[in-house]
């Protein structure tokens, strides 16, 4: 399976928006904080959220597509798994469970995407590669004198 330019696009904007949904209304709490892992925590996320969307649309930024999404997503899995026993396994209201349960699954949603996109194999490929031209003499490979 091979992802699309299209779809690159889509994967951004979706990290993006959940990054966004999940940690911008955050960034107040790090005037506050006092902890480096409230900052690690909120300031991490937004910064290789915003570091794995550049890697799918900067063209200059696509050689390290792979790996920087292979590092997006192990980082949203840990980080969301982290929250979820923590928010369960504490006091909080049940609303609060539940918001941070639907944010966790839907970052572990986009660590699948992300991951399937790492593992489609165009992650690897330069951003004009292929551009549907056809190369050579315009036959498809594999295709000599003759036959058809």
């Amino acid at each position: 399976m091979t992802s699309s330019p299209r779809s690159h696009w889509y994967l951004a904007a979706t990290v993006v928006a959940w990054t966004l949904i999940a940690w911008g209304g955050r960034i107040g709490l790090l005037t506050g904080a006092e902890s480096w892992a409230t900052w690690l925590r909120i300031g991490g996320s937004l910064l290789v959220g915003i570091i794995a969307a550049a890697s799918l649309v900067v063209p200059w930024l696509r050689p390290a597509m792979r790996p920087v999404l292979l590092v997006f997503a192990a980082w949203s899995v840990v980080i969301w798994s982290r929250s979820l026993y923590v928010n369960w396994t504490g006091s909080g209201s049940l609303a609060f469970k539940l918001v941070h349960t639907v944010l966790g699954v839907g970052f572990f949603a986009i660590a699948w995407w992300a991951t399937s996109t790492a593992a489609s194999g165009d992650a690897i490929a330069g951003p004009d590669e292929g551009n549907g031209r056809q190369q050579g003499d315009g036959e498809p490979a594999g295709l000599s004198e003759g036959q058809s």
